[in-house]
This record gives C-alpha cells, sequence and structure tokens, in this order.
C-alpha cells in the first residue's frame, strides 16, 4: 500500500514538475515574441515586426523548446493557443525576410505547428501560404523541399469550409505554375530526383481538393511528358508519386476520356502496374487509376 501511494506521490510530481517546465517555456516564448512586436499609441493595431536576426533565432529557438515539450494534455494546447496569433504574426514575417541562417529551421516550426495542431491552426493558415510558396523557387534546397512539406501540410489540413477562399489564394500566389515549373525540371536538371516525391505529393494535394485543377495541369503537355518519363525510369517511390498524380487527374471526366481514347500510355502504364511481380504499393495505386478511369470516364 505504502509503495503505491509513493508512486502516485511521485508521479504527482513528475507531473508537477512537467508542467512547470513548460510553464517556464512559455513565459520564454512570450517574452521572446514582446521583443519584435512594435506597439503604435494604438495598441489595437501592434504588428510583429522584427528585422534583428537575434531576435528572430530566439523566437524560432524558444518556440522549438516549448513545441517539443508541449504534446499532450489540454492544459498544454491552452497555453499555445494563448499565443498563437503572435507566433503565426512572427513566422510570416520571418519567412518573408528570408533569411538563410534562420529560414530552413523556421520552416520546420511551421511543419511542427500545423501537424501537431491542425485544428487550432485553422484561422491563421491562409496567412501561411503566401510567405510560404514564395520559398518554393529558393536555391537552398533544403529550404524549398522544406517549404514544400508546409505548404503540403498546410492544404492537406485544411477544412472543408476554407477550401474556396484558400483555392483563391492558391491561384494568386501561382503555385500550381510553380509547381508545374519545378517538376518540368527534374529530367536532366540539377534537382535530385529524390525532391520529386514532395512535390508531386504537393500537386496530388491540390488536385485531390480542387477539381478545378485537373484539367490545367493535364493540359501542360511538357508536364505530362516528364510524369512519363519518370514513371518508367525512376524507382518505386516515384512511380506511386506519378502513379497517385494520374488517379488524381483522371477524378475529372474530361482527362478520363482523353486518358482512354489516346490510351496507349496510359494502358501500358496500368498493365506494367498489374505484374505481379511489382510491390504491392504500385499494384495498389495502378488499381485506383483503373478505378478513377472506369468511374469518370464515357467509355
Amino acid at each position: 500500500m505504502r509503495s503505491s501511494k509513493r508512486r502516485a506521490a511521485d508521479n504527482s510530481r513528475g507531473s508537477n514538475s512537467s508542467s512547470d517546465h513548460l510553464q517556464t517555456l512559455h513565459q520564454r516564448l512570450k517574452h521572446a515574441l514582446s521583443l519584435g512586436i512594435a506597439r503604435p499609441s494604438d495598441d489595437k493595431d501592434r504588428r510583429w515586426k522584427c528585422t534583428d536576426l537575434e531576435i528572430q533565432k530566439h523566437v524560432v529557438r524558444s518556440l522549438a523548446a516549448f513545441l517539443d515539450s508541449s504534446s499532450g494534455p489540454a492544459s498544454n494546447h491552452r497555453l499555445l493557443k494563448d499565443s498563437l496569433a503572435d507566433i503565426v504574426e512572427a513566422l510570416v514575417w520571418i519567412l518573408q525576410c528570408k533569411s538563410e541562417a534562420i529560414i530552413s529551421m523556421t520552416v520546420n516550426e511551421v511543419v511542427k505547428l500545423v501537424s501537431s495542431n491542425s485544428s487550432m491552426m485553422q484561422l491563421y493558415v491562409t496567412d501561411l501560404i503566401n510567405p510560404l510558396s514564395s520559398l518554393l523557387c529558393s536555391s537552398n534546397l533544403e529550404v524549398a523541399t522544406s517549404s514544400v512539406t508546409a505548404l503540403n501540410m498546410v492544404l492537406s489540413n485544411l477544412s472543408v469550409k476554407r477550401e474556396k477562399q484558400v483555392w483563391e489564394i492558391v491561384k494568386e500566389a501561382k503555385i500550381l505554375i510553380q509547381i508545374i515549373r519545378i517538376i518540368r525540371e527534374f529530367p536532366g536538371g540539377t534537382r535530385p530526383i529524390g525532391n520529386f516525391q514532395e512535390m508531386a505529393s504537393l500537386l496530388y494535394t491540390i488536385l485531390w481538393r480542387w477539381p478545378q485543377s485537373r484539367y490545367f495541369v493535364w493540359n501542360d503537355t511538357m508536364l505530362i511528358k516528364v510524369l512519363e518519363d519518370c514513371f518508367t525510369k525512376s524507382h518505386l517511390s516515384t512511380k506511386v508519386a506519378v502513379l497517385k498524380l494520374y488517379s488524381a487527374l483522371a477524378l475529372c471526366n474530361k482527362v478520363a476520356n482523353e486518358l482512354l481514347e489516346n490510351g496507349e500510355t496510359i494502358l501500358t502504364m496500368m498493365v506494367s502496374c498489374m505484374d505481379g511481380s511489382e510491390p504491392l504499393a504500385v499494384r495498389i495505386e495502378g488499381f485506383r487509376l483503373a478505378q478513377h478511369l472506369v468511374m469518370n470516364s464515357d467509355v
């Protein structure tokens, strides 16, 4: 009996210690954020606006420490909610500054923030799309790839009621055009094929969520040629990524019909997928593509 009480007391002390530590990290984060908030005479118009690199680093590191310790109880999420508006405003500003010394870490914290708190972030996702999309073409491959991952996370966790608003932002930011241009560069280009999966995954998310994007993408003959080449010449994960893109495109009735009318390439692709020697992931995506073609074509 005594040992049970002792364990309960130890657990309680451990829980309190963890809570106290999180409170301390939250206070440090709030203090770091306060250093970058410009306060005009009218406090309602305050903005996070700081070009000091050391303060920016302090904010991102404080956020990283807090997020790494804040998974779990609902009380932790209440602490995050208390500072979320300032956190997002600071992240947007830092992303827009594009400082090489901190940009990669900042994007990674955006990924962490959105993936762990998707419902809480719904009010703020629209603020993050433009600064993230401006990093797609970064010469720093790590930054470009991380921004793709972050954008995909933002769009994948979007609530249905925000889809129309976000589609307008996606169009205005020319995200589809940027993705298409980047994917075209993969064969024979400077970008490693290993980054193709991240870019294809973001494109798939857009195609799946917004039907109006599908024929626009299909109509880009250079892109489709690159996808065909990637399917025939690349490894497993790239094949699966290409098949998923074709499946999403085939959700468009006009694309499904044109795929079947000019079907030599697509039929060869599907037949190769059904081969018993192909990995299960390829066969599953091949069957899904065939299903979408049958369901959405007039054939």
